[in-house]
């Protein structure tokens, strides 16, 4: 567990799936959290909420004190209209923009061929439109887009797995995880499965941002085709 905070950023999530799929491996992390070398903000909604609602006394009790469940909605609210009076103040910059997508969002987003597949392609969502993207940005477990739901499995050999439904058929079925890797699992080695009730989205997508940083992420996310150089 402790090599985990060494890896590189586009290895972590499928360590994080690793020692988050036993007891004591989940104890391990939680640790790491606790002493801070994993920052709270970068546990993802729903791998927190696998370890509160853990079936193991003790994971389920340290995740609870360590991994409060998503701020209140007021707070939400009030953290929209604060965006939206910082990307009205000035224009945003879609060429700084794109590179701050690319750090933050393109390991699990696509847009326009560029990033990851893990979540929806953003190509043709209604990015235009603050009134739809700025929750989508600030509170992605409100509203989860179809097909793109969690699932948690627990097997008959102890494993916790997380992640969505790719694809499944009679014998068994696979997750696609946050690392982007698929997993099969027989449906005769699963003891129980159901959805869960968060966003794979991590927390905290824009924080550290300036608000000039904030209005050149919005003019890329919103974009109305692909920028050329």
């Amino acid at each position: 567990a402790h090599a985990y905070t060494a890896l590189p950023a586009e290895v972590q999530p499928a360590a994080r799936t690793l020692l988050t799929s036993r007891p004591a491996w989940c104890l391990a992390f939680l640790q790491l959290v606790d002493s801070g070398a994993v920052p709270r903000g970068t546990v993802p909604p729903s791998t927190a909420t696998l370890l509160r609602d853990h079936a193991d006394q003790a994971v389920a009790a340290l995740a609870g004190k360590l991994l409060a469940p998503p701020a209140a909605r007021p707070q939400v609210r009030a953290e929209i209209v604060r965006l939206r009076a910082v990307i009205a103040a000035a224009p945003g910059d879609a060429y700084r923009g794109e590179s701050l997508f690319l750090a933050r969002c393109a390991a699990c987003h696509t847009l326009f061929q560029k990033g990851g597949r893990i979540g929806p392609d953003l190509t043709a969502y209604q990015r235009e439109d603050l009134g739809t993207l700025l929750p989508s940005v600030v509170d992605p477990g409100a509203e989860i887009r179809e097909g793109f739901a969690a699932q948690l499995v627990t097997t008959t050999d102890g494993r916790t797995l997380t992640g969505f439904l790719a694809d499944q058929d009679a014998a068994a079925i696979v997750l696609r995880g946050l690392d982007g890797q698929n997993i099969s699992v027989a449906r005769s080695d699963i003891r129980d499965q159901h959805p869960v009730p968060a966003s794979l989205m991590p927390e905290g997508l824009l924080t550290g941002l300036t608000e000039q940083e904030l209005r050149d992420f919005f003019a890329y996310l919103r974009i109305p085709q692909p920028i050329t150089r």
